[in-house]
């Protein structure tokens, strides 16, 4: 995620009339990838200790999983709400997205845990699971859902002053860099995974992106 963000926003810096929005609004892109990463532990640790419990993963309720999800967001909204800034999440607008998303991350949890060997590097256990192409299609798919829901997350912020008129064109150009971003950058991350035999789980290359 942490890649993903920089490179979408490395795109963006290429927009001359965008400069001095990112300028003014790089703490909240900062805060709202930790706010992903956050969602992300949380969706995997649950559907981890599921795994662990027996509990079949169509048994998982994602709607609870869901509602825990709102109080990362609420969180965030809190941190980073400022006199030119103001947000209210109409989450109706794209909660059936979210649960793709919370759904396509506990799929690969259980497929992985389901093949999972502890004496393996990462690199070996995603090789035993997917196939490569597999592997960069559901690394696709999910930065896929979480670039449409970003869209549509726009919705919910209002930007006050001369910000305000920028934010539209902002949102559109963002939607166009994320969604080239990221079956870019799901491909080399897939690629790390397949032609490098020294990858392991302490290596954060070999990290979702």
């Amino acid at each position: 995620m942490l890649e993903f963000s920089k490179l979408c926003l490395k795109r963006l810096n290429k927009h001359l009339p965008l400069k001095l929005f990112l300028s003014l609004f790089q703490h909240f892109f900062d805060a709202n990838v930790l706010k992903e990463l956050k969602k992300n532990r949380l969706i995997i640790g649950h559907a981890a200790t599921a795994f662990d419990q027996g509990i079949g993963r169509r048994d998982i309720d994602v709607t609870e999983i869901f509602e825990m999800t709102k109080e990362v967001d609420h969180d965030f909204v809190r941190k980073v709400s400022n006199p030119l800034f103001s947000m209210q999440i109409r989450y109706d607008d794209f909660a059936e997205v979210r649960k793709k998303r919370i759904i396509a991350c506990i799929n690969m949890v259980f497929d992985l845990l389901s093949n999972w060997q502890d004496e393996l590097p990462f690199a070996d256990n995603v090789k035993s699971t997917y196939e490569g192409n597999s592997y960069r299609e559901v690394l696709t798919e999910m930065l896929h859902l979480y670039t449409i829901e970003t869209r549509m997350l726009s919705n919910s912020i209002t930007l006050h002053g001369p910000a305000g008129r920028a934010k539209d064109l902002f949102a559109e150009n963002l939607y166009t860099a994320m969604e080239k971003t990221a079956g870019e950058i799901a491909a080399v991350y897939a690629q790390k995974v397949y032609m490098d035999a020294g990858c392991s789980i302490a290596n954060p290359l070999c990290e979702l992106p």
